[in-house]
């Protein structure tokens, strides 16, 4: 296997970069690049030259043999002056051994994977990590990083092994019928199982929402303020804000960060009859993105909140704009003045109020479509089992365990599915 190294460091001027490399000519380093060789895992300052004995830079260097890596191979890194002309002669002396190669993107957590460093969810955490924005994004990423998926998995799949080590024992003597007790124990644990896998399904959509973001979608017709709100909260002239109705035709969306909740607030097309055709499908667009929604903001400035279009499900936020022109004091509704900067931060905690009162009671969920495809598989199995007959068929009960154990084993470690791998790690930076 090739020895790879990529930058660890961005790749813009700084006052120090670091290359980082792995693998099993690390040991040469010292000797290609003509300084004496260091103690291992001990910083050293040595004079690094190129391959005619040029000086490229006077840097920081340590060898840290493997296993006990990031990688599970050996690691050397470089600690230089951040100049991109440095980093480029560093590439270029290890480009001239045989051996050596620019990592790809997310190759060194596969190598951590591979390695049994870390298993997929860890290195799907370790993603979501370093790509987290907002306090939640933090504490979810950190704890799915450290095993709380990895965790809940293994105590899955050990449980359905155990489950099924006991029916193998009974198969063993298929002369005799079940016991009772054995039968009833059986179907008692793999209800459990279903209820704790339904529940995880239940939650699965939090956990990509906190990646992508919690979709929230302002709705009213034209010049209730919806723009001038969206420009207030993002701080920015996001949205055109003019006397004039129908300026917005087009979903404007904006990332924020509402008290460590990523929130996409969407700015949509004021609903009415429409008059042209292109008002006709800005309406329409705004419709289906309100119907997406985890929350609406239905504003109104004349107390009409009643839209036929937007399903009854979708959690809604009454919002009673302009209060500072026509008061409207109703329970249900909330009042606010973009003008005055009244009551917007009673807004702001109402729709953190209710994403806190649909998040799990723990850290411990599903992020990923694979994970949700791999629980509900092995949930199929578990209910196939409450439709067989123990006593006349426990092999097709056996059998139906082992692929439950199979797939729920898949989330944390897939086995002869390279596309798959290469799909996780790709959505890597290159260097991690």
């Amino acid at each position: 296997m090739d020895t790879i190294f990529s930058s660890a460091s961005n790749s813009l001027k700084s006052a120090i970069k670091i290359i980082r490399v792995s693998g099993k000519n690390c040991i040469k380093i010292p000797e290609i690049f003509s300084f004496k060789p260091t103690s291992p895992r001990l910083l050293s300052l040595r004079k690094i030259l190129d391959d005619k004995g040029s000086l490229i830079d006077t840097a920081l260097v340590v060898y840290i043999p493997g296993p006990s890596t990031v990688t599970g191979e050996d690691i050397f890194e470089f600690h230089f002056h951040g100049s991109t002309i440095i980093e480029k002669k560093i590439y270029s002396t290890l480009l001239k051994n045989k051996g050596f190669r620019i990592a790809m993107n997310g190759e060194f957590t596969r190598r951590a994977f591979l390695n049994g460093i870390l298993d997929l969810t860890q290195a799907e955490g370790l993603n979501d990590l370093i790509n987290a924005e907002t306090e939640t994004q933090f504490e979810a990423s950190t704890a799915q990083y450290n095993g709380s998926l990895s965790t809940k998995i293994q105590i899955w799949r050990t449980e359905i092994i155990s489950l099924s080590s006991k029916l193998e024992a009974v198969i063993d003597f298929s002369d005799e019928e079940l016991p009772e007790d054995i039968e009833i124990e059986l179907k008692r644990n793999i209800m459990r199982l279903i209820r704790q896998k339904e529940d995880a399904l239940k939650y699965s959509y939090y956990g990509e929402r906190l990646k992508t973001g919690f979709v929230v979608t302002l709705i009213g017709k034209p010049n209730v303020g919806k723009s001038s709100l969206i420009n207030y909260l993002s701080e920015k002239n996001v949205s055109i804000v003019t006397n004039e109705a129908g300026t917005t035709r087009d979903i404007i969306e904006v990332m924020l960060d509402f008290k460590g909740y990523p929130v996409i607030l969407n700015d949509t097309a004021g609903i009415r009859p429409p008059s042209t055709e292109v008002e006709n499908i800005g309406i329409k667009k705004a419709i289906d993105r309100a119907n997406a929604s985890d929350i609406i903001l239905v504003l109104s400035d004349n107390k009409d909140f009643s839209f036929r279009e937007i399903k009854s499900n979708v959690k809604k936020i009454l919002v009673h704009t302009k209060c500072d022109l026509l008061s409207y004091k109703k329970k249900g509704v909330l009042e606010i003045s973009v003008k005055n900067e009244k009551s917007i931060d009673n807004l702001i905690e109402k729709i953190i109020n209710h994403l806190e009162s649909i998040s799990p009671k723990n850290n411990v969920f599903l992020t990923r479509e694979r994970h949700v495809q791999g629980v509900k598989n092995s949930l199929k199995c578990l209910k196939n089992i409450l439709k067989i007959d123990l006593n006349s068929f426990p092999e097709l009960a056996s059998e139906e365990l082992r692929v439950a154990a199979k797939e729920i084993g898949s989330i944390t470690n897939v086995i002869d599915a390279e596309e798959i791998l290469d799909d996780i790690f790709s959505n890597f930076c290159i260097g991690k």
